[in-house]
């Protein structure tokens, strides 16, 4: 159906250029402040429901899945109903969820309210298309810069925001604020302007948009309940093996549809290909298993074979400063990376990663001794995060910059997903006897599974080739790091 020009829009008013940026400031930051809200709350919910990290991880792992099919598919929603009438709905399923997560009394009632709030992991893509249609082409990098270092405080925020909450009042209430955040930029995303154009209803490639989301979730699920199951159970396998063939089937149907929503073949690109490998390596390690974790450690009692007994207050305060230094590291990152030379800063993130790793199973007995290691992981976050989305933008033409990008936003998610999913199975499974305490042993493995897949992203950069292919203009590029920022949801 051919593009029809919304009647609106004709004698529509003109929505100042400052009043879009706060609408979409504060939609960014309703994404990225739910993303890490329950970081925090993690080790309290895991006892309060009597639960494992396995189990309680899929609050974070649930988010993270439905955040990333709802990224792949809300540009596509965005240009066929209008990415403001998208946007609106998306922050309503947001409050659906904050709703369902807030009357919870059962684990598995949270989950799914936490799985239904990860459609704002759609408002990104949404936020920069709806700068793109309404500022002028000059003020476009300016713009979506000031709503990316938003949502990199809104993220950071939600751990601090989370756990003074969540010691005063409880974990019920941090969905209070998360509610009233969304239905107050629902309200405000209703003086955004139409859209000028929508296509309709398109045929759109949604099955490959969606597919993976539940193949990724089936695999996870039999690897979690292994330790409870047992891998001699037909249940473990009979999951593993479905999601198996369910991704399998995603990516068959990938190759031979004509318009792919997340088209694989850019992996057989030199360049983006083996950025989607180190974008894969990086977040399963750095950007997931990190992501819990640091609360974890900061949280679990004394007694614990790993714990440092700090509240959730005071640890969501220790990641907030930390992650600080992420956002001022992030223009150090920039600058290395001018000139197509992106692969050296993303190098240097992979080298904190690694010292990020290991000095965090040397000083995680002491808290002084764990900022450090919890500094030096921000840097490797900055480093990282700044630079992927720039590899990205050098690998491709401009007219296809914001497919790859896009395709970019759903691998990280995906994989941070896994990363949590299979780090909290890995504690879930190894706990000191009569006890909800994982071994110190645990610990160490996942520390050890981080620095491996920094060190062996840092080989597959290392054939990433420098330079740039061609058409990726300035604007773009601010495209592409703010795109890398705002989904940096875990630091």
């Amino acid at each position: 159906m051919p593009a029809t020009t919304d009647p609106a829009t004709a004698s529509r008013p003109q929505r100042s250029a400052a009043l879009i940026i706060t609408i979409l400031i504060l939609a960014a930051v309703v994404s990225s402040f739910e993303a890490t809200m329950m970081y925090t709350a993690l080790p309290g919910i895991i006892e309060q429901f009597h639960s494992t990290a396995g189990s309680a991880g899929w609050i974070l792992t649930g988010f993270l899945l439905v955040g990333a099919a709802s990224a792949a598919i809300s540009g596509r929603l965005g240009d066929a109903f209008g990415r403001r009438n998208v946007l609106i709905a998306v922050l309503l399923l947001s409050v659906v969820g904050s709703v369902v997560s807030l009357s919870a009394h059962s684990l598995a009632v949270l989950i799914i309210g936490r799985s239904i709030q990860g459609f704002a992991g759609g408002l990104v893509p949404l936020c920069v298309g709806i700068l793109r249609e309404n500022l002028p082409r000059k003020n476009l990098p300016v713009a979506v810069a000031v709503v990316a270092g938003a949502a990199m405080c809104g993220g950071a925020a939600g751990n601090i925001v989370a756990g003074n909450i969540y010691d005063a009042w409880g974990w019920h209430y941090i969905f209070v604020v998360s509610l009233a955040l969304a239905l107050v930029t629902a309200a405000g995303a209703v003086l955004l302007p139409p859209a000028v154009s929508r296509t309709g209803f398109v045929k759109v490639d949604w099955l490959g948009g969606i597919l993976f989301a539940p193949g990724i979730a089936l695999a996870m699920y039999g690897i979690n309940k292994s330790s409870e199951w047992g891998w001699s159970s037909g249940r473990t396998w009979a999951f593993v093996a479905g999601g198996i063939v369910v991704l399998a089937a995603w990516v068959t149907w990938e190759f031979v549809t004509d318009h792919p929503l997340l088209n694989v073949r850019y992996f057989a690109s030199r360049k983006i290909g083996l950025t989607l490998i180190a974008t894969m390596l990086v977040s399963f390690g750095t950007l997931g298993i990190s992501g819990f974790l640091g609360q974890l450690v900061m949280q679990m009692p004394k007694i614990a074979p790993v714990g440092l007994g700090l509240s959730a207050g005071t640890a969501g305060d220790i990641s907030f400063f930390c992650s600080l230094l992420g956002f001022a590291i992030a223009p150090l990152s920039g600058r290395i990376s001018r000139g197509g030379r992106s692969r050296n800063a993303f190098l240097v993130g992979c080298a904190f990663g690694l010292a990020a790793a290991v000095l965090s199973a040397l000083l995680l007995g002491t808290v002084a001794g764990w900022i450090v290691s919890q500094l030096v992981l921000t840097c490797a976050t900055g480093f990282m995060l700044s630079s992927l989305p720039n590899l990205v933008v050098e690998g491709v033409q401009g007219e296809n910059t914001s497919e790859v990008s896009g395709f970019y936003m759903v691998t990280q998610n995906a994989f941070s997903a896994v990363g949590t999913s299979i780090g909290t199975t890995i504690l879930s499974q190894h706990l000191v006897r009569g006890t909800p305490f994982s071994t110190h042993a645990s610990y160490n493995t996942l520390f050890t599974i981080i620095a491996v897949c920094s060190v062996l992203a840092f080989g597959v950069a290392l054939f990433i080739r420098k330079g740039m292919v061609g058409g990726a203009g300035e604007d773009l590029e601010a495209l592409a790091e703010s795109k890398g920022q705002l989904t940096h949801l875990s630091a």
